[in-house]
């Protein structure tokens, strides 16, 4: 039976991407960590990465926007952000195994047999696996465009993936990955937004993308949008504080956090923690340890690694008396 060995848990940011030296010392020391989770991945010798992230208007769109979607055929990145557009390996057996899993325990994912994903994947392979040496389970999640599924059911729809990974009847192993978060402020308008100057953005937000006839222009919009941004507002304290719950496993009032509290506290693309949860119902019996937290204002982001891993009991092998307490 397939086993889950390893997690990380990591913020994204395109500014790492178009503007890596402006974050000094603070984006170095995430870029090493960031190396040091690759070597991490490679020495728990995960056969299989489970990768959830999220699309930031790339792919969904108000005409079509699936809360929990998971790509069970072909993967390619969009190539956005200087990222390069990946052919991703998808471990398609994997995939279908937890959609027809996730069916029977009543979770109806979305899903695609051509998944295109931008940065918030693609980030995580470039750091983590950019030789695609590891075939990827990439699953998306509703971050962007409310209303949002509640952090409770992202932490539900991991518990099913955990089903799914530990009744698989392959013997490989399995590595979990949650990119996204933590707190920064995204500058795109809300979808009900009546400002003049959004409108050109709030049209394509709802009509999609196959329905863009300047698409160059909405792309250089948007890039343009963020790239001018030299400094954005970070909350550390609350960054902290969700790092804090994660480590001390305070999953209940994670679960409990509102989507309202969440943009509040974290901003509008604070709310890719709910990826984290995901994460975090697959994971919940592994320790977590902060390997980097570094407030970038920089980056616009507050960001983070979470090195995952099985606790102490779990990684000695079982006697006979320890099988025999099992039964």
């Amino acid at each position: 039976m397939a086993k889950i060995v390893a997690g990380v848990a990591m913020s994204h940011s395109p500014m790492i991407m178009t503007n890596e030296a402006g974050a000094g010392e603070k984006g170095q020391r995430f870029i090493n960590t960031a190396s040091e989770m690759k070597r991490y991945l490679e020495d728990s010798g995960a056969d299989v990465i489970v990768l959830i992230s999220d699309d930031h208007f790339n792919s969904y769109f108000y005409d079509h926007m699936p809360s929990f979607t998971i790509g069970i055929g072909e993967c390619e990145g969009w190539g956005d952000w200087q990222i390069p557009k990946y052919q991703i390996p998808v471990q398609q057996e994997l995939a279908k195994h937890i959609l027809h899993t996730s069916l029977e325990n009543d979770v109806d994912f979305a899903f695609t047999l051509k998944m295109k994903v931008d940065h918030g994947h693609t980030q995580g392979i470039y750091f983590l696996n950019p030789d695609l040496q590891i075939p990827v389970v990439p699953i998306a999640v509703n971050t962007s465009a409310p209303p949002l599924p509640t952090m409770d059911r992202c932490f539900q729809i991991g518990e099913v993936v955990r089903k799914a990974i530990e009744s698989w009847d392959q013997d490989l192993k399995v590595a979990i990955v949650a990119s996204g978060g933590l707190s920064h402020w995204v500058p795109i308008p809300k979808i009900e937004s009546e400002k003049p100057e959004d409108q050109f953005l709030v049209n394509v937000l709802k009509n999609g993308r196959q329905e863009i006839e300047q698409l160059d222009e909405y792309l250089k919009l948007r890039e343009t949008n963020v790239t001018k941004l030299k400094s954005g507002p970070v909350n550390e304290q609350i960054d902290r504080e969700f790092l804090r719950l994660v480590t001390e496993k305070d999953y209940t009032t994670l679960r409990n956090w509102s989507a309202a509290f969440i943009e509040e506290n974290l901003g509008n693309g604070g709310q890719e923690i709910h990826n984290w949860l995901v994460l975090l119902g697959v994971l919940q019996n592994f320790d977590a340890s902060v390997a980097c937290y570094e407030p970038i204002p920089e980056w616009v982001t507050g960001m983070a690694i979470v090195q995952f891993s099985q606790p102490v009991d779990q990684k000695q092998p079982n006697t006979s008396a320890q099988q025999e307490v099992s039964v």
